[in-house]
């Protein structure tokens, strides 16, 4: 049977339902159009379903007994029946399904959605599956529907089709309920069923992925999941942040804040998540070291450097590598290497790190630490099973410094490719981009900082990587991965890390300080101690000289001409405390025929990579560098180590002297210390008699004397370098700058600060256009000639009241004086006539000042520009002195000014000049630095300040994220891009 015949016709753009036979006449020019939904916004959709309803329901019983006389009509006019037609919902075009495939369409359009949120809006009754039913030999039937139903072609209807409408809502409100027949499933509709299905499961399979990072287990995805896949688990997304600050006080510079601060690690709840187990102990002792008895045990640990043990069950030290149970290709990659013997610390930590224990390492600088957390690392990994995808790594190794990551990164490789493993440095100052390219393609080990990975872990909504197969975790320099700001983000990280891992801590200095912080993350540690806990090692000579700051540069210049007249290969690391000094230093020796170069932490990342280059292969001999290349760096042929300027505790001057001497040879450390450095001498002479080398007497002196002041109270002890106190600097720091905002803002008081922010809290109903504590009010008439004092308006004129309060309490009291004159003078007396001629002069004065005073008030309050031809009908004042630097700039540079003007139609105009934070204008200076606003109409004032507000907060932003990126930058200095 023809598609004719049904009475369907299908063509590219309609699809009309028609009738044939003896009723073509009745319902000729009311066919019922079906346009495809137009690409509207679903929004606009159901208003638009909203309007069509009322409608309808407001035709309905207009129609109604029309539709009574048809329904008899038709019922007498019985035809054969006809085959089930087509359902509207699935009347497709067939080109369009041969086209597009019906793999992943939804079963419904989405406008149909739209339709159902509209009526549930208005309370209606709304059809979970829609069928037409079978047109037999045309009987008695009733063509309406239930009250409040929709029918299937109500949303597609044309607007201006007015005679369709009515007819299709009187065949919507009375559906024959005869209608019962049996009616078979369309195959398109099962086929889209059986897709939809499809389309659902996949769905759950992205989400679950993406989820995996987030420490979400299946079970609890499955409890928050909605019918239409994650919409329970959406987060939700603030359309407009501007408005959505309603730019209450204080709202500009937070949300600058807001927007320029990095995101955190949403924290992850063990208990949900289902771990993968893993095996921790792979250590069997061979039987020469099975059957060593314990006295034999100390004695070997005696004879490796005094090993010392804290903890139960440790193995007993091994001393051919061998005996370690590590893969051939690992031993391969060692006699290569050429490491000949474990030394102390690994032939201790290895078999400790490979029985499963968490062990905390300290031995000196140079004694191959890295080593003996990597090959227990790289066993650890081949023993579980390989990545998946979405699978973040099974190892991270953090480090303080950028150097150690890539210095602890180079050593990985020769293991990795034998292994048939993968390793990333991820370390800030470089682009983070190829970090995460990196990291999609799969990576088994993390060499990182902090700072970065937290970042890695953020990116994207977290789906770069995750945490969730991470089972071994080393801290390498341990002590100073929890001193100041690290300790909250190493805390960060290894609290989203599984309970049940294997943490590993290694540095050449531990302060007792620092235990209760490491064990937190420790279970039942074993500590193992090669030497002292902060001891320079044997091989380094150690001089100290105590000498005034202007002889020190002399004397650097003559043992540099000693030494490379003695050697000239030798390297030379020389050390001071600050940036600014190191590059001073760099500029002197320059201009004394050295070649040196400089690093420190205000260096970009690519320049400190190249001096640490070129300065490992010889091209330059001396470099000068902070603290930052005082741990780790590991360079042949360094021999000699100034400290210029001397360190300010003793960990610091063990990590220093450790960069010469390394791996057994020999080295030589020179340090300078002037007598204002007294405090620190104290360090420096413990650390020369814990190494057992000479101390000279001066130092002696320095030291002994500098006690002597701490026990009369005329001295303070130096710190430690470790107290972990750095967050609450920052903190005080940061209160420091809000309470200088608030008092810029005119909230001197903190009781001021909390009523300014109730105010705000309960006017906030509309837009108030509010920056900081000022509100930008929209003004009627012409602006006045002078703001002298932003924000509080009429501040000139209270001066002048106060003044003429002043005076006219002096005249006041004169003229009480001459009144009692005039009483004690006989009546009718010359004293008496002089003295009320005095009273009427100074009432006159009195009067006449007060009608001075009226007039300057009436003044004030017209803007005193009534007469200037070029006044305006509106004007707003906008106070941006207390904004950043970059933010001031922004809103008043030449192309800013030109582009509001151009987009908003009012004039900007610059006034006033700039005060630092906490200074306030002079009473007849100029006033603060503010923009006005002027316009004769209102909404090009409002529009062109809301514009400015937007300028304000981007800049802000900006000059934040470069504060955090580079908080020791200085301004002014240009960098080369």
């Amino acid at each position: 049977m023809t598609d004719g015949e049904r009475g369907i016709e299908v063509t590219g753009k309609r699809t009309d339902v028609m009738i044939g036979g003896p009723l073509a006449h009745l319902i000729a020019g009311s066919e019922a159009t079906l346009t495809p939904p137009a690409p509207e916004d679903e929004k606009m959709k159901a208003k638009r379903a909203k309007l069509e309803a009322w409608k309808k329901e407001r035709e309905a019983k207009k129609a109604l007994d029309e539709a009574k006389a048809k329904r008899k009509l038709w019922r007498s006019l019985a035809t054969p029946p006809a085959p089930s037609p087509a359902k509207p919902g699935t009347s497709l075009n067939r080109a369009a399904l041969t086209g597009l495939g019906l793999k992943g369409l939804p079963l419904k359009p989405e406008v149909l959605k739209a339709s159902k949120a509209a009526a549930a809006v208005m309370d209606d009754s709304v059809e979970t599956k829609r069928k037409l039913e079978t047109l037999g030999d045309m009987p008695a039937v009733d063509m309406t529907m239930a009250d409040g139903e929709a029918s299937v072609g109500d949303l597609e209807v044309d607007d201006d089709d007015e005679e369709a409408n009515r007819m299709d809502q009187a065949l919507k409100n009375k559906v024959a309920d005869a209608m019962e027949e049996e009616e078979e499933e369309d195959p398109l509709d099962a086929f889209m069923s059986g897709v939809k299905e499809e389309v659902t499961k996949v769905n759950e399979e992205d989400i679950l992925k993406m989820n995996c990072g987030r420490g979400l287990s299946r079970s609890w995805l499955d409890e928050h999941m909605g019918e239409e896949g994650n919409e329970d688990i959406m987060e939700p997304v603030v359309e407009d942040e501007l408005d959505a600050t309603e730019l209450n006080p204080e709202d500009i510079l937070a949300l600058a804040a807001k927007k320029a601060k990095k995101k955190d690690i949403a924290a992850v709840d063990h208990s949900r998540v289902k771990y993968d187990p893993f095996r921790r102990e792979f250590y069997v002792p061979p039987p020469d070291i099975a059957a060593m008895t314990d006295e034999e045990a100390d004695l070997l640990r005696l004879e490796l450097d005094g090993i010392k043990i804290r903890g139960v069950d440790c193995p007993r030290p091994v001393t051919k590598w061998s005996h370690f149970g590590l893969p051939a290709s690992c031993l391969d990659v060692i006699k290569r290497l050429n490491y000949t013997a474990p030394t102390a610390i690994q032939a201790q930590a290895i078999p400790a790190i490979m029985s499963g224990r968490d062990v905390i390492g300290v031995a000196k600088t140079g004694s191959g630490k890295t080593i003996a957390f990597l090959l227990p690392l790289f066993r650890h990994i081949k023993d579980q099973r390989p990545l998946e995808q979405m699978e973040g790594p099974l190892a991270i190794v953090m480090t303080p410094t950028r150097e150690l990551a890539v210095q602890i990164h180079r050593e990985c490789k020769p293991f990795l490719r034998v292994m048939n493993l993968r390793a990333v440095c991820a370390y800030g100052g470089s682009p983070i981009k190829d970090q995460i390219a990196e990291l999609k393609k799969g990576a088994e080990i993390i060499v990182c900082t902090p700072g970065r990975m937290i970042d890695l872990l953020t990116a994207n909504s977290g789906r770069v990587t995750n945490l969730k197969r991470v089972t071994y975790v080393v801290l390498d320099e341990a002590d100073r991965m929890f001193d100041m700001g690290f300790e909250p983000q190493v805390m960060k990280i290894i609290n989203n890390i599984r309970p049940d891992r294997q943490t590993v801590l290694f540095s050449a200095t531990f302060p007792k300080q620092m235990d209760s912080l490491a064990r937190k993350i420790l279970q039942k540690p074993l500590e193992i101690t090669v030497g002292g806990r902060s001891v320079v090692a044997a091989e380094i000579e150690q001089l100290v000289e105590v000498r005034a700051e202007e002889t020190k540069f002399n004397r650097l210049l003559e043992i540099l001409g000693q030494m490379y007249n003695e050697d000239p290969e030798c390297r030379t690391l020389i050390f001071v405390d600050r940036q600014e000094a190191a590059d001073n230093l760099l500029r002197d020796l320059m201009r004394k025929g050295y070649l040196c170069m400089s690093l420190h932490g205000g260096k970009d990342q690519v320049d400190r990579d190249s001096t640490i280059a070129d300065f490992k292969s010889g091209v330059v001999p001396i470099v000068i560098a902070t603290s930052v290349a005082a741990r780790g760096l590991d360079v042949k042929q360094l021999k000699l180590v100034i400290n210029f300027d001397a360190p300010n505790h003793m960990e610091d001057y063990v990590h220093r002297a450790g960069r010469t001497g390394r791996a057994g040879n020999k080295g030589t450390c020179v340090t300078f210390i002037t007598h204002e450095q007294e405090r620190y001498s104290v360090d420096i002479y413990r650390a020369l008699k814990a190494s057992n080398a000479a101390t000279p007497k001066e130092l002696e002196e320095l030291a002994n004397g500098f006690l002597e002041k701490v026990k009369t109270g005329k001295a303070q002890v130096a710190g430690s370098g470790f107290g972990g106190k750095g967050l609450d600097r920052l903190d005080k720091e940061r209160e420091a700058k809000d309470r200088a905002e608030r008092k810029a803002y005119g909230e001197p008081e903190e009781e001021k600060a909390e009523e300014t922010q109730k105010a705000g809290a309960t006017a906030a109903g509309g837009d108030d256009m509010t920056f900081g504590n000022f509100k930008v009010e929209i003004r009627r008439g012409p602006a006045p000639d002078s703001s002298k004092v932003l924000g509080v308006p009429g501040a000139a004129m209270a001066a002048r009241r106060l003044a003429h309060a002043k005076e006219e309490e002096k005249i006041q009291a004169q003229i009480k004086t001459a009144q009692d004159a005039a009483n004690r003078a006989g009546k009718d007396s010359p004293a008496q006539r002089q003295a009320l001629s005095v009273v009427a002069k100074l009432n006159a004065q009195l009067k006449a000042m007060k009608l001075v005073l009226q007039s300057q008030i009436q003044h004030e309050e017209s803007g005193g520009r009534k007469l200037n031809p070029d006044s305006t009908d509106f004007h707003a004042i906008i106070p941006i002195n207390d904004y950043p630097q970059k933010a001031r700039w922004r809103v008043t540079n030449k192309e800013t000014m030109v582009q509001l003007i151009d987009m908003t139609g009012a004039s900007v105009t610059n006034k006033g000049i700039y005060y630092e934070s906490g200074k306030e204008p002079p009473s007849e200076g100029p006033p603060k630095l503010h923009l006005l606003v002027e316009s004769n109409e209102e909404y090009r004032v409002e529009q062109a300040v809301r514009e400015i507000k937007r300028l304000l907060i981007e800049a802000s932003a900006a000059a934040l994220q470069a504060e955090m990126r580079n908080p020791s930058a200085v301004a002014g200095r240009y960098s080369v891009v």
